[in-house]
């Protein structure tokens, strides 16, 4: 065995260290996996090498990268992690390989051959394995001539292995950070939880993910490698999920099946769970929006890795920013559809006043001519109750018809904000849709500061949100109307009716002007585009949230008023 001198020893780790530098500049994985061999190759003198990772179900050893002179095809793509092979027996084992002649027993049985046409006699492999536990892949060294590696070149090339590991997960983290930063720009919230779901996954090898969001006392699941219904929501005091929300910190159950706090157990013992961790998602201004959770079997690592926990916190923190970015983008959907209302409606006012003005010129003469008829033909009229009885319909009919003309046309007059009290317009809309025996309404509206609005027009919006739950209901049924105050100074009031719910297709489209939604026959329309349009000239935003089975729920968000 040839004898390594201080000096060798100093030069080589030198080449590691050096390896370590280029290798931690690689931008991706495959970058960072042929640098890794490159390096190998050099440190150890081998002729070959081939890389191979454990696939995402930890059954197979995945060849993605491979160096040396005159490269061929490699055998084997894939190789199961069993004593069949020796790559297989080195990731079994957990134990590097320093075998002087492959074609001596026992490795003659078990080895595969890099390439074809190339004769290989010594080997060398070395498992890939992080400061968890979990084994990443393994590399694997080969060469022509018998007895080629030393026991100094396996001690190199564990450690070199350590730099791997932490390079390769470092490259994954970053694609995948990249893909996610791209997907914030352009996609919406559900699409980026989706990918971080799946991301999740592929970096911590957990079992399942999902991602929750708060509202009010409970969290709602937005994304999931798993079936989950609406019997799913959480509540934040006393779960598991709900902790990381209380205590603003990842949280970790290394054994759910004991943890009181997890309430879905039917669901744990379906999918194999056994550890979990959760980590809350918080914006910028410190307040908490949800939870993004993981589950992992027996066999995972989640409670015990550092990793994990660093990726988990990373991921949390991205399914926030998709929150964040996504009001930032409705504020400025507002800001411009309020200013493009107010120009509209500016233009449209001066046209409803001279509209109105010339109605009332018009109408406004029927009350009189209707005085001189009686005036003039007061016995004709007394002997014809039929005569009378028409005129006094006529002129209640046109009274009433001039009533709702300037009601109606008033509303795209400018709008006067003052403080108001969303009951009060409640109670207004309820009146005038004529409180029908059939349908209950439950209302807790209790300790809500006034919000800036404008009575009759708050009392239009609910008119209208009340007068669609009536057609969904098929006109019986039950209307909630609940309010609360958001962490953000806002008042959130939704309105949830017990109709069919709206299907998710029709969801984003149903505030479109005369949309033509047909439910049980009736029609979504006209009215939820009055709803948006009035509720952005206060200042306030609409919104559906409906599953499209258990009801619709309307919630508005109206801001509060601004003390001097």
């Amino acid at each position: 065995m040839e004898t390594v001198t201080g000096s060798a020893m100093n030069e080589a780790f030198g080449r590691l260290m050096r390896a370590g530098l280029l290798i931690s500049s690689r931008k991706s994985l495959e970058e960072t996996l042929e640098s890794i061999l490159e390096m190998a190759l050099d440190v150890t003198g081998a002729r070959y090498g081939i890389f191979r990772l454990v696939d995402k179900e930890g059954k197979k050893l995945v060849t993605k990268a491979v160096a040396g002179e005159n490269l061929g095809v490699p055998r084997a793509e894939e190789l199961p992690i069993d004593e069949h092979s020796i790559t297989g027996w080195t990731a079994i084992h957990r134990t590097p390989l320093l075998i002087d002649d492959v074609k001596k027993a026992p490795w003659v049985d078990i080895y595969y051959p890099l390439y074809q046409d190339l004769e290989m006699r010594s080997e060398l492999t070395v498992p890939l394995i992080d400061a968890s536990g979990r084994l990443e892949g393994v590399l694997n060294l080969e060469s022509p001539n018998v007895a080629a590696f030393t026991e100094q070149d396996k001690n190199l090339l564990q450690v070199l292995s350590t730099q791997a590991v932490i390079a390769i997960q470092e490259a994954r983290l970053l694609d995948a950070l990249q893909e996610i930063t791209y997907a914030l720009l352009k996609s919406p919230p559900q699409e980026v939880f989706r990918r971080l779901i799946a991301i999740a996954g592929d970096l911590l090898w957990a079992e399942d993910s999902a991602i929750w969001t708060l509202r009010g006392d409970t969290l709602v699941p937005q994304a999931s490698t798993f079936r989950l219904g609406r019997s799913e929501e959480l509540p934040v005091e006393g779960s598991f999920v709900g902790s990381c929300i209380t205590s603003k910190n990842l949280v970790i159950s290394e054994d759910i099946g004991s943890d009181d706090r997890f309430f879905l157990p039917e669901l744990a013992l379906e999918r194999g769970w056994a550890q979990a961790m959760a980590s809350p998602l918080v914006l910028n201004d410190g307040s908490v929006v949800g939870a993004m959770s993981v589950f992992g079997s027996a066999e995972s690592f989640l409670a015990r890795s550092d990793w994990a926990r660093k990726v988990l916190s990373m991921l949390s923190h991205y399914a926030a920013l998709a929150i964040d970015a996504e009001r930032t983008r409705e504020k400025l959907r507002v800001a411009q559809e309020q200013k493009s209302l107010a120009e509209t409606f500016a233009a449209v006012g001066d046209i409803a006043a001279n509209l109105l003005h010339r109605l009332n010129n018009k109408i406004g003469l029927v009350p009189v001519r209707i005085e001189g008829i009686r005036d003039k033909c007061g016995d004709v009229l007394s002997s014809h109750p039929y005569l009378e009885s028409n005129l006094d319909e006529i002129e209640r009919s046109s009274a009433e018809a001039m009533e709702i003309v300037r009601e109606n046309l008033s509303l795209l007059r400018p709008v006067t904000l003052a403080p108001v009290d969303v009951r009060d317009a409640v109670t207004d809309a309820i009146e005038k849709l004529g409180r029908p025996s059939s349908v209950e309404f439950e209302i807790e509206l209790e300790d809500l500061p006034p919000v800036i609005a404008n009575r009759q027009v708050l009392a239009f919006i609910f008119l209208n949100l009340f007068s669609n739950a009536l057609e969904a209901m098929d006109g019986a049924g039950k209307v909630e109307i609940q309010g609360r105050q958001t962490p953000e100074g806002w008042v959130e009031i939704s309105v949830r009716d017990s109709g069919p719910g709206i299907p998710i297709e029709l969801q984003r489209r149903i505030f479109e002007p005369e949309f033509s939604g047909k439910r049980r026959g009736k029609n979504l329309g006209f009215g939820l585009w009055w709803v948006r349009t009035m509720m952005s000239r206060i200042g306030g935003s609409v919104r559906v949230e409906s599953d499209g089975r258990h009801g619709a729920t309307f919630v508005l968000l109206l801001p509060t008023e601004v003390e001097p």
